[in-house]
Formats: structure tokens, sequence, C-alpha cells
């Protein structure tokens, strides 16, 4: 099913298409703070990468010169004249006719050198003997290889995961921008829904969903903070609305709310400020209660009351908004959460 014929896809592509695209603003967090933040800004290299030139096998660097022709039939010696150990930023130009030994990760200083492997040379005191040829390199890692100081390292937009650690902190890159988490105001609705610090009644239900919106709110990556539950009252409802928007980045009310059967939802949206409601329930299960729209540059997610729909509604709806205002990349989302 294409998104023209997918009413889900048409929906989340006609409200996300007004809600701004942030980041909002940007605020630096230590790396160890920033799994799961938003890059606002593009992350450059601060060195090369690998940072100089290295063995990655146990063996002897050798002039490719001197490598290049090794047979069986015609085999070359060569005098081992010491050693670059693992640490060490130091080694001369190695002469014809010589090898020093590295290990993994020894460094390798510029010039025409290749790597033979310890296990593939007869040794006979200091003195090893080639049996094959090397070509130019082989067995080591060039210096800027992977990518040159200045390139881009990681993109803004990009969700860090916890891989993207292990590169910043090789670049020594200790703090980031990251995107301002936007802030989410849930309201839960209804005369039946009371607090679950309240005894409970018959005809009464405990609000969980401020509580279940939250996670969900935390883990799409915004900050939530919860306004109550809201009676059936429109004027009251409106005024709390507006008040929360001095605040709040983003509305999130779970519930459909009516006065005398009447679902008022839609109004209220409208009532808050323009644009007002896009999205005036999606032809899905329990999608009636789905309103979407923005007031001013705020979105507005409206969910139904029913715990696991409210959550349906959010993942499908409201987390994408989120995303949207902390200025996440198309790439970064379809990682998934496998890369977070």
């Amino acid at each position: 099913m294409s998104s023209k014929e997918d009413p889900i896809a048409m929906a989340a592509e006609a409200f996300l298409a007004l809600v701004q695209k942030g980041p909002l603003s940007g605020e630096v967090v230590p790396l160890h703070s920033s799994l799961h933040r938003v890059l606002a800004v593009d992350v450059n290299a601060t060195i090369d990468d690998p940072p100089y030139s290295r063995s990655i096998m146990e063996g002897y660097v050798v002039l490719t010169s001197d490598a290049s022709a090794a047979s069986p039939e015609r085999p070359v010696n060569l005098e081992i004249a010491g050693e670059i150990p693992v640490g060490s930023g130091e080694a001369g130009a190695l002469k014809s006719g010589k090898a020093l030994g590295v290990t993994t990760g020894s460094y390798i200083p510029e010039g025409d050198y290749s790597v033979v492997k310890g296990w593939e040379v007869k040794k006979n005191e200091n003195r090893i003997q080639l049996t094959q040829p090397l070509s130019r390199h082989e067995n080591i890692e060039i210096g800027g290889g992977e990518r040159k100081k200045g390139s881009l390292l990681l993109p803004k937009g990009r969700r860090i995961g916890a891989s993207d650690l292990f590169l910043l902190a090789s670049q020594a890159v200790l703090q980031i921008t990251v995107a301002r988490r936007p802030k989410v105001a849930i309201f839960s609705s209804g005369n039946e829904v009371i607090p679950p610090t309240a005894p409970f009644k018959v005809g009464s239900i405990w609000d969980c969903n401020s509580y279940g919106l939250a996670g969900l709110v935390q883990e799409a990556g915004g900050a939530p903070f919860s306004k109550g539950i809201v009676r059936d009252d429109f004027d009251l409802f409106l005024k709390k609305i507006k008040e929360a928007m001095e605040e709040a980045d983003m509305i999130l009310i779970s519930g459909g709310t009516a006065i005398g059967g009447k679902d008022f939802t839609v109004e209220l949206v409208n009532a808050a400020g323009p644009p007002g409601a896009v999205v005036k329930g999606v032809p899905m299960r329990s999608g009636k209660p789905i309103v979407l729209g923005v007031a001013g540059v705020k979105p507005i997610v409206c969910v139904a009351g029913h715990p696991p729909e409210a959550a349906r509604g959010f993942t499908l709806f409201g987390k994408a908004a989120v995303g949207r205002l902390l200025g996440e990349s198309e790439e970064s989302k379809e990682r998934g959460p496998a890369s977070k």
C-alpha cells in the first residue's frame, strides 16, 4: 500500500508538514550524558583516522622493494635490525636488507613498506627468510585511510547510539552540542478519570496514561511534564492548554472530551490557535479520538483514552512530532531502535 492509500501515513504527512523542523535550540553536554540525544550541529574529525600508519599483524616490517620478488625458488633473506614496540612513535628509515619486528598496532613510518606475518617467515637467530612476495603497504593500516582531520564525523540530526560513543571518544570529542529536549505537556481528560492516589470507586478509572505517555515521550527524546487530569469542561480545558503552551513545545492529550455526548476535541484544538486541527480522526482501530493539530508553531496530539490505544496513537504520531522538533534526520530514524 502506498502512502497515498495508507490513511495513517497520510494523516502523519499532513500533520508533520505543519510541525516546525528542529532543533529548537542546542545545548552542550558531556559525552557520557549524550546517549540517545540528537546532534544539533555537525561533528568533524579532530585528527586523522587512523591517526598514524600502523601494523595490523604481528611480524616484521620490510621494504616492499626487498619483498616484492620473494618466492620459494628465490627466497629473500633479511637481517632483523630491531623492533618497533607498541606505544613507540619513533622509527628510523629502514635500509635495504633489514627488517624490524612489529606487533599489532605498532607505528609504521612513512615510506614504501610492507609487513610480513611472523608465521609466514623462516627465522634463524637474527635473520628471516621470505618465500612469498608482498605488495606495497600489505598488512599496514595507513594513517588517515578511514577519514581525514576536518572531515564529517557525525551529521547534524543523528541520534547518538552506543557505537557513536566509541567513535567520538576515539577522536577525543568529549563534549557535543545536542538538540534541546522538547517540553511536552501531558493532559489526561475525562470526568471518570481519577489520580492513582485517590481511593478507587466504581464508575471511575485510575489515570495511568499520564505515566505511560511520559515514558514514551522520554523514549522519543522529549521532556514530559504532567498537567494533571482535566474535567470535560471546554473553557477550563482551553485555559489550561493555553497556560501550558507558555512553557511547552508540544501538547499531548489522552481521552476524548465531551459535553452531553458530543466530543469537542477538534473545537478545543482549533480554539488553541491557528492553523488548528489538520487531522480529525483516522480510519483505524480506535482512530476516532485521534486529533492532530498545530497552534502557532506548537503541535497538539490527542490520542484515545484506552491505555493500549493511547500508546499506539503516540507511537504513530506523537513520536514523529517529537523527532521533528528535535531535528532528527530521516536516516537516523531508519537506523531503528537497535542503533540506539
